[in-house]
């Protein structure tokens, strides 16, 4: 008596396809939600990086730190302007500066920050650009439109 102990074709045909449906299942649901949780940790970066030019807004307005002897930040009459790289180099910002580009400007009113126009980049992935909103997690748009240079640098002339 023979004893072939193994699977037929027809069986590892059915393993496959049943493997298959699977894979496309978890693909068709996961990938989006990866998406979903990108864009609210960039959203979320975004706020962080708003509040860093807050906090070397009121340094740099208290006199802990001299805005004239930066670079690429600026400050003119109700508007002041940080560059992600200068945030980033003062260590007001803990983002990646091989990651992130652009600047964010504070529009000002009796020295309070009354509105934001952020232009940030991260990679190629997704950035806001003139978004005069306080809550980016619900508010703005991610862009996926080409990205103007003069985003990431300040003038205020």
């Amino acid at each position: 008596m023979k004893n072939n102990q193994g699977f037929t074709l027809i069986e590892l045909l059915a393993v496959i396809v049943v493997l298959a449906v699977v894979i496309a299942i978890a693909t068709t649901n996961v990938l989006p939600s990866m998406n979903v949780a990108r864009e609210a940790a960039f959203r979320t970066e975004t706020s962080f990086a708003v509040k860093s030019a807050e906090d070397a807004y009121y340094n740099y307005s208290l006199g802990a730190v001299k805005i004239n002897n930066n670079t690429q930040s600026c400050i003119k009459e109700n508007k002041v302007c940080f560059t992600i790289a200068e945030l980033i180099k003062d260590g007001f910002s803990t983002l990646d500066e091989n990651s992130y580009k652009g600047k964010i400007e504070l529009n000002l009113q009796d020295g309070k920050t009354m509105g934001y126009n952020v232009f940030l980049k991260k990679g190629d992935e997704f950035w806001f650009m003139n978004e005069p909103f306080s809550d980016f997690s619900k508010n703005g748009d991610l862009n996926k439109g080409s990205w103007n240079e003069q985003a990431e640098t300040c003038s205020c002339n």
